[in-house]
């Protein structure tokens, strides 16, 4: 009986201590197209995407800066956005606003706006990157041609940035003139 005890424990031992093969786990992978899926991002992304956003704002003598970072939450998106203005001061990036929208939203249409915008994607000259968009190792280039057509997407980009700050703190996205 103790010979029976001691060979169940010994058994016991071996096969609870082979080394037992780790099961490999999947790596998830991000799957988000820039090109393809920008005009509806809010839906596409993951939690494993980040999208940036440069906007270049200078007109004639003045110089400012947007970056925007745009992130997936589980149930939300967040929208980062920083400023930085280097025609009368030392230019640091200031945080302007960081707000948590649906992923459903409807009021902040910046995926539209975008591809009303597409065919600035391209350009014979390619003075003037306005806006930058970059997703990992992709990177998507609007174009502006000239003052007249600089002030209209301007006005494109500010209309729809203040649907999602219309707070419009510092006036980034352009001044509302009421008449009196």
């Amino acid at each position: 009986m103790k010979n029976l005890f001691k060979i169940s424990i010994g058994l016991l031992l071996v096969v609870s201590c082979q080394e037992k093969p780790i099961k490999e786990m999947a790596v998830p992978t991000p799957s988000f197209d820039l090109k393809s899926d920008l005009s509806d991002f809010k839906q596409k992304m993951t939690v494993l995407d980040t999208l940036t956003v440069l906007f270049d704002h200078s007109v004639c003598t003045y110089q400012g800066y947007e970056r925007i970072k745009i992130t997936k939450g589980s149930n939300s998106i967040k929208v980062r956005s920083e400023f930085k203005e280097s025609s009368f001061k030392n230019p640091e990036w200031d945080l302007v606003y960081e707000k948590r929208i649906s992923p459903n939203d409807t009021t902040w249409q910046f995926g539209q706006f975008l591809e009303r915008n597409s065919k600035r994607r391209t350009s014979d000259k390619k003075t003037r990157g306005i806006l930058i968009v970059v997703n990992r190792n992709d990177t998507l280039q609007f174009f502006t041609d000239g003052l007249v057509d600089l002030n209209g997407f301007l006005e494109d980009y500010y209309v729809t940035m203040r649907k999602i700050h219309p707070e419009n703190k510092n006036g980034i996205y352009g001044y509302v003139f009421e008449d009196e």
